[in-house]
């Protein structure tokens, strides 16, 4: 069976009374370049993205990068221009290539275009960034310059600058970006590129293929679907040489890279939670992937955000899926949703057994018995000390094991 667009054409219905009217959107065709008859071009589209960064459903992608702040369009690098460059308040860089695909030949092509972007942006310093983005025009198309990215960052508030610029020179060294590649019609088979994307295993990329549906509103304006069609879960580390003249080559790497576990998954926004983990928590990360393989076996998985690793468990009983754990990147751990989740299921005494299993495991934890039993959580709980060793692994996965069991039990009897 072939392909095809999940989504029906769009509609506007009026009102939810009998006999309201129903309205069929048009869909917005963009075109390579605007003429008299047609406003609506890959220019059109990227000064969209640009003053509605909201369209790109990048916590779908990276949840490291939600709320990306615009800093410019068309910035200049040596293989071309990127059409949009974002980047968030913690120094994450993200790389837009607006694309209208037409030709199915080009596919390959606009990936490798805009991975080139990216290994250009790997050999520069935050200085010479920032003069680049001095270069280009204001997004608010005034005859000042762009905005630093420093002041784009902390528009969304209180920034440090010294942590910001280290964070934004560490990613570039790195090759750390979000590469998106966005169009209004993406044809099917752009997902079949892993091989292809193997050859720059040095950058440590995440690269993603959205679609933006675009349709004329009933009273103005337009309607967006946007939908990621395509998303790369893991790149292969590798060695980065600059040659004498300026050429970037890529080897694979002999040695395993600090933090990175083969045939472990790594996320930039797992990465980053990693990092900061790290500081707080020498030499965890070993001991952390081992442990996450172990809870594949009980069906738990981990929810990485920008500073925290949440514990899931997907179950009838809870249609958003068990809270068994957030582990933050200070390396506390907090169990405080589980009551929360236990009481509308009359769960409740569940709840409380898996809080006291995990307290007993660490000295000088203990459960917190608030007035409202939903807001019991454990106190002096820390990852460092709950996976240190084979036992304490093996106590917290067994409060896993016994609080599933007693669920599903609760739900048999039900």
């Amino acid at each position: 069976m072939g392909n095809v667009n999940q989504y029906g054409h769009p509609l506007f219905i009026a009102g939810f009374e009998p006999g309201a009217s129903v309205k069929r959107l048009t869909r917005v065709r963009l075109i390579k370049d605007a003429s008299q008859s047609a406003t609506y071009d890959e220019a059109w589209l990227q000064r969209l993205i640009m003053n509605h960064p909201e369209l790109i459903p990048i916590d779908q992608i990276e949840p490291a990068f939600a709320d990306p702040v615009s800093v410019c369009v068309e910035l200049p690098v040596p293989s071309g221009f990127i059409d949009n460059l974002f980047v968030t308040p913690a120094g994450d860089l993200a790389l837009i290539e607006c694309k209208l695909w037409r030709n199915p030949e080009a596919r390959r092509e606009v990936v490798g275009q805009i991975i080139d972007y990216a290994k250009d942006l790997s050999a520069w310093t935050y200085e010479k960034l920032q003069e680049a983005i001095s270069r280009t025009r204001p997004i608010d198309s005034s005859n000042g310059k762009s905005a630093s990215l420093y002041a784009a960052a902390a528009s969304r508030g209180e920034v440090d600058e010294t942590t910001f610029h280290d964070a934004i020179a560490r990613n570039l060294r790195r090759g750390r970006f979000l590469l998106l590649i966005v169009g209004d019609g993406i044809r099917e088979g752009v997902e079949s590129m892993t091989e292809f994307l193997q050859q720059y295993a040095g950058l440590h990329f995440t690269l993603a293929i959205v679609e933006l549906a675009l349709f004329e509103g009933p009273t103005g304006g337009c309607v967006v679907q946007p939908r990621v069609l395509a998303k790369t879960t893991n790149i292969d580390r590798g060695i980065v040489k600059i040659e004498n003249d300026g050429r970037i080559s890529i080897k694979p790497s002999a040695v395993p890279i600090s933090g990175h576990t083969p045939n472990v998954k790594m996320t930039i926004t797992k990465e980053g939670f990693i990092e900061e983990l790290e500081k707080n928590c020498p030499y965890i990360t070993q001991k952390l992937n081992t442990f996450i393989e172990k809870l594949e076996a009980y069906g738990v998985s981990p929810d990485f955000r920008a500073h925290s690793m949440i514990l899931r468990w997907d179950d009838d009983t809870n249609e958003k899926g068990w809270n068994l754990g957030s582990v933050q990147s200070s390396g506390e751990v907090m169990v405080v949703e589980i009551n929360f989740q236990a009481a509308p299921v009359g769960l409740i005494e569940l709840g409380k057994r898996y809080l006291n299993s995990l307290a007993q495991l660490v000295p000088g934890a203990f459960v917190n018995e608030t007035p409202k039993v939903t807001g019991w959580r454990v106190k002096n709980l820390r990852i460092d000390v709950l996976i240190e060793d084979e036992a304490h692994q093996d106590g917290w996965l067994q409060a896993i094991a016994e609080f599933q069991t007693a669920v599903r039990k609760s739900s048999e009897n039900d």
